[in-house]
C-alpha cells in the first residue's frame, strides 16, 4: 500500500497478499478500450426526467465535506443529473466492494479507485474508458497538467480521470536543522544530501530521519531517475510482464537506503498498523527532524501544529529528494482518479462524465484544491487568483503542484501500471524489511524484491491468460 492511499485525516485518530478479481480473457488496455460502450451527447439529451447517479467515493472527513459541497453545486446546477454520493472507508474497500459487485450486480456508476489499481481495474472489464466521452463529447484536455493525466493513461486510452492528485514530499523541522547547523532553508535536494543531512541531525541530538517503509519510494526515486519500474514501457504499451529495477539505478537506491538504517540516521516504522503515522508523530516529538510523506497529509499536520501542541517545531516543506542532481526524471503522480461503470445505461454513462467535468472544471478545481490540499490539475486553476493567495500565504501547498511540472514527461514519470500491484510491494517492502532488520545486503534484498515481483507478476497474468 502506498503513503498516498491512506486517508490523511487518518493522522487524526492516531493522534488522540491481496485477492483480485479479474475478468477472463483480458488481453491489454487496448482491447478493453476498442469494445468499451460509447458515451453519447445524444443518450444523454434524449434522457427523459431526472438521470439518478450512484458514485462511490472514498474521501474521509474534511475532504469528503468539500466534495459533498461540490456534488450539491453540480446538482443545484441542472435539472438533468442528480448524483448521490455513497461513502467508502478507504479506497482498498471501495474497490473490494466493486469486485464483489461483479458477481452480486450492486455496481455503482462512479468509481473514485486509487491509483495504484488502475491496472487491475481494467482487468475487470466492466468499465468504460473515459476516452470515449473525451472524443465524442469533444472535450480539451490541454489545460490539464500533463503528468496528471497520463497516470490513467494507459495503452494510448484514458481510462480514468484524475481528481484527488497528490505526491511525496520532505517534511522536516526548521528549527533542528538551525540546531543542528544546517541551512533550513536549503533542505536535501538529493538522496545523496538526505543521507548526510540525516546522519548531521542525528551527530548533532536533533533526530535523523523517520522512515516508512514503503515501496513507492523505490519507484519514485527510480522515476526521478527516468528510469521505469517495469517492462513494456512501465505496463504502458503493452501488460508488464517483469519488474526491472534490478540495476545499478535501483541497486544505488536501496543501498542508501542502507546507509541510512545501519548507521542509525534513520529509523523504520510500518505503513499499516498502530505505528503507522510514527514518522509523523516522531517529528513532533523530537525523535526525528524530517520524513517523507504524501502532500495529501499537509493540511492535517498543519492544523495540528496550529493547536500548539509541538511548540519545538517550524514546519518545512520541500520536494521528494531527486536520486541525484543530474536526474532528468520527476515525481510521478499519485492518488485517485474516476471511472465509469460500462453496467450503466448509456445516458447514465453521459451523465456520469458530465459530472465528472464539472468536479475536473477550473473554477471546482480551484475549490476542491483550496479546500482539500490535493494538487489544481489545470494550469487555469494554479493562475486562479484564489489558489496564487493561499500559495503565497502557504508557500509549502505549492511544493506538490511543481515537482509534478518538473522532469520530462516519459512512461518512467506517468508511473507504473501492474495487475497485482498491491501483491508486488508487499514483496518489496519484504525485502527492504529484511534489509533492515536482518542485515541482508541491498544486492541481495533486491534481487530478492524482483525475484518474488516477478513470480507475482507471472502468476496474475497466468490467472488470465495474458503475458
Amino acid at each position: 500500500m502506498r503513503l498516498r492511499r491512506i486517508a490523511a485525516s487518518t493522522l487524526v485518530a492516531a493522534l488522540g497478499a491481496s485477492t483480485i478479481t479479474v475478468a477472463s480473457g483480458v488481453v491489454s488496455g487496448t482491447a478493453g478500450a476498442a469494445s468499451a460502450p460509447s458515451c453519447s451527447p445524444s443518450a444523454l439529451k434524449g434522457a427523459t426526467g431526472p438521470i439518478t447517479l450512484n458514485f462511490w467515493e472514498s474521501m474521509p472527513r474534511a475532504n469528503g465535506e468539500e466534495l459533498t459541497r461540490l456534488t450539491d453545486q453540480f446538482n443545484a446546477s441542472q435539472s438533468k443529473v442528480h448524483v448521490n454520493l455513497v461513502a467508502q472507508t478507504s479506497y482498498q474497500d471501495t474497490f473490494t466492494k466493486y469486485q464483489a459487485g461483479l458477481s452480486n450486480g450492486e455496481l455503482p456508476d462512479i468509481a473514485m479507485l486509487t491509483d495504484t489499481d488502475t491496472q487491475a481495474a481494467i482487468d475487470t472489464q466492466s468499465f468504460m474508458p473515459v476516452q470515449q466521452c473525451i472524443s465524442a463529447f469533444k472535450y480539451p484536455t490541454g489545460d490539464f497538467l500533463a503528468r496528471a493525466l497520463a497516470y490513467w493513461k494507459v495503452a494510448g486510452s484514458q481510462w480514468a480521470m484524475p481528481f484527488g492528485v497528490s505526491g511525496p514530499v520532505l517534511f522536516y523541522n526548521k528549527l533542528a536543522f538551525s540546531k543542528a547547523g544546517l541551512n533550513p532553508d536549503q533542505p536535501p535536494a538529493t538522496l545523496p544530501q538526505l543521507v548526510a543531512a540525516a546522519n548531521t541531525l542525528k551527530t548533532k541530538g536533533q533526530g535523523g530521519l523517520g522512515l516508512v517503509l514503503d515501496p513507492w519510494h523505490l519507484e519514485t526515486w527510480m522515476a526521478t531517475a527516468n528510469q521505469v519500474f517495469v517492462n513494456s514501457e512501465n505496463g504502458r504499451a503493452s501488460r508488464a510482464t517483469k519488474t526491472v529495477f534490478t540495476n545499478k539505478t535501483g541497486l544505488s537506491i536501496f543501498a542508501n537506503l542502507s546507509q541510512l538504517v545501519k548507521n542509525g540516521s534513520a529509523t523504520t516504522n510500518p505503513i499499516q498498523g498502530a505505528g503507522r503515522y510514527d514518522n509523523l508523530l516522531g517529528v513532533g516529538s523530537g525523535k526525528y527532524s524530517m520524513t517523507i510523506d504524501t502532500s495529501a497529509a499537509l493540511g492535517t499536520v498543519q492544523q495540528l501544529l496550529a493547536t500548539g501542541q509541538y511548540p519545538n517545531v517550524e514546519l518545512g516543506v520541500a520536494p521528494f529528494p531527486k536520486l541525484s542532481a543530474a536526474s532528468i526524471g520527476g515525481v510521478e503522480p499519485g492518488g485517485n482518479g474516476l471511472w465509469i461503470s460500462k453496467h450503466s445505461s448509456a445516458a447514465k454513462r453521459a451523465a456520469a462524465w458530465t459530472y465528472i467535468a464539472y468536479l475536473d472544471s477550473t473554477a471546482s478545481q480551484v475549490a476542491w484544491s483550496a479546500g482539500t490540499g490535493y494538487v489544481p490539475l489545470r494550469k487555469s486553476s494554479a493562475a486562479s487568483t484564489t489558489i496564487q493567495d493561499l500559495w503565497t500565504q502557504n508557500p509549502a501547498f505549492k511544493v506538490a503542484y511543481t515537482q509534478l511540472t518538473k522532469g520530462v514527461q516519459s512512461a518512467a514519470t506517468a508511473g507504473a501500471v501492474v495487475g497485482p500491484f498491491n501483491d508486488v510491494h508487499a514483496a518489496i517492502a519484504d525485502a527492504e524489511a529484511s534489509m533492515f532488520v536482518s542485515g541482508v545486503g541491498p544486492a541481495k534484498a533486491l534481487a530478492q524484491a524482483a525475484f518474488k515481483s516477478n513470480q507475482i507478476i507471472a502468476s496474475y497474468n497466468s490467472r488470465l491468460g495474458v503475458g
